[in-house]
């Protein structure tokens, strides 16, 4: 049976990884801090399972990097269930309100990128409520415990949170706003409010947040502040169990979020690229690296055009997949010459990924966002909100315009891949349209070239879209890629952003198993302030 490698050595320069991979045989959380990673595996020491360290270490994520997802944010989850064979995909995303018309933003001339009119009804809470309830082994009040502490306590300010407050981030513009002063590094992060809700969540259950007094509190800041949302907002709240998308790719079953998770891209772009050997042109090769971007250019173009929430349009699913549409798709290539893209503006950051592992076999991929944060906090709720109303555009007819009760796209998505009837991957990354990039990159890093997973991670990037207009064909690129390929792909029409060395990329992390004998390789970022990796 083939594994993905621990072994394979890399091809570019320098080679040497900078971080060792993390094995553990009983279980594994890999996350973006490592009190979250901590919380997370001390449930798997307890006995819990990976639903239950992923919901601790998520709940760790929003007291340690509040800006990078919050109780007002959106979450996606993707797992293998061990004990029952199932492979479930669960989306957390809220709608837009019932009083957020079409006609009303059209009125503004754009969905504004701060304050409440920016923000959908949050979906986060409900998630790990029904997560718990079909997967889960452990109570709530229970897994939120650490999270309240360090939300108590405090988290030391690291160099992270001060970037920004220099960009003027606006998740992190909302919580100063909200009464906290200026932070600078080393000082210390509270969040009462941050600790009385999630004290009140794990007492009274996710219904506290969506028809309980919290809801009332929330409601009623939001209505006082510009705010559309209601309490039936809030009632009607639902997340969604399906059947994950998948595909076939070189032997392995790859599986991403269906809409309004933009995951497909991935699955789009891994159908085109079957269609080529890109184990006989090199890792991080021009050739490679021009298909990769090529391939990624028409899966966002598919998107773009046939996809929105699937409660109010029917997304072509088995067209876009089939081998068909691939072999199509990639007759579109040019292979020497670059092709404009419909690539689209914002390119948001405030998103957090993890991913866990137990000793049964269940693996988990989860991600949780606020979009960029839409700059207010709720009150004493200390709840933070999301600008994902974003995410909808407002042209009359689009499968992706602007409707009550609607779901906008997504930027969120993470992978689970299988092979043989056994799960040996999970990943995923924070980065707006950025993800999916990144995601391919690391998934064809593994499967067709070899590379073990933290070498995937340390591999140069590279990620479409400069923030500056929709279609900008600007390829970021780290300079590692080498001299002889950036020129390359010049040569070939792409306009690079050559940037510092490690430059380009998100926050990934990576669980490989081994089937044979269990064992897990973990693999945490360098990149944005690294991650943690921790096993058992």
């Amino acid at each position: 049976m083939q594994t993905i490698s621990t072994t394979a050595p890399p091809t570019w320069e320098p080679a040497s990884p900078r971080r060792e991979p993390t094995y553990a045989q009983r279980g594994l959380v890999a996350s973006a801090h490592q009190f979250a990673s901590a919380a997370g595996l001390d449930v798997l020491s307890r006995g819990g399972n990976a639903v239950d360290a992923a919901i601790a270490a998520a709940a760790v994520m929003m007291a340690a990097r509040p800006w990078l997802g919050h109780l007002g944010g959106d979450a996606f989850m993707l797992l293998h269930h061990a004990p029952s064979g199932a492979t479930i995909a669960l989306n957390g995303s809220g709608a837009a309100p019932a009083a957020a018309t079409l006609e009303r933003y059209q009125a503004l001339g754009e969905i504004p990128e701060s304050g409440l009119l920016a923000a959908s009804v949050p979906g986060v809470v409900h998630l790990w409520g029904v997560a718990l309830e079909r997967f889960g082994s452990r109570p709530l009040g229970e897994l939120l415990q650490p999270a309240i502490e360090y939300a108590e306590i405090g988290v030391q300010i690291a160099s992270q949170f001060q970037r920004a407050l220099a960009s003027t981030d606006l998740a992190v513009a909302g919580f100063v706003a909200s009464g906290g002063n200026a932070l600078e590094i080393s000082d210390i992060l509270r969040q009462p409010g941050l600790a009385n809700t999630l004290r009140r969540i794990g007492e009274y259950g996710p219904d506290e947040f969506y028809a309980g007094e919290l809801t009332d509190l929330m409601v009623h800041y939001a209505q006082t502040h510009n705010g559309l949302f209601t309490h039936d907002d809030f009632a009607a709240h639902q997340t969604e169990v399906v059947a994950p998308l998948s595909i076939t790719y070189r032997g392995y079953t790859v599986y991403e979020q269906p809409a309004p998770s933009q995951g497909i891209i991935v699955l789009l772009a891994l159908k085109i690229l079957e269609q080529f050997d890109l184990a006989a042109l090199g890792h991080a090769s021009a050739a490679t690296t021009h298909l990769l971007v090529e391939a990624l250019k028409l899966g966002f173009e598919d998107v773009v055009h046939h996809l929105g929430d699937p409660r109010f349009v029917d997304p072509p699913y088995a067209h876009l997949l089939s081998d068909e549409h691939a072999r199509a798709q990639a007759a579109r290539i040019d292979l020497h010459a670059a092709r404009p893209t419909v690539f689209p503006a914002e390119v948001h950051k405030d998103t957090t990924y993890l991913c866990t592992a137990d000793a049964d076999g269940t693996m988990v991929s989860y991600i949780q966002s606020l979009f960029a944060g839409c700059g207010v906090v709720l009150g004493d709720t200390g709840v933070w909100m999301n600008n994902r109303m974003r995410g909808f555009n407002l042209q009359p007819g689009h499968p992706n315009c602007l409707s009550p009760g609607k779901r906008p796209m997504h930027t969120l998505n993470e992978y689970l891949v299988r092979r043989d009837g056994e799960t040996v991957l999970v990943g995923g990354t924070p980065g707006g349209h950025w993800q999916v990039q990144t995601n391919l990159q690391a998934l064809t890093a593994i499967l067709d070239f070899g590379l073990d997973v933290q070498q995937a991670i340390e591999a140069p990037q590279f990620a479409m879209g400069v923030q500056l207009q929709p279609g900008d064909p600007t390829l970021n690129i780290d300079p590692r890629f080498g001299a002889a390929t950036l020129a390359a792909l010049r040569d070939l029409g792409h306009p690079l952003n050559v940037t510092e060395p490690w430059g380009v990329g998100g926050n990934v992390h990576l669980i490989a198993r081994d089937p044979a004998t269990g064992r897990y390789t973990g693999a945490s970022e360098v990149r944005w302030g690294g991650g943690s990796a921790l096993g058992r």
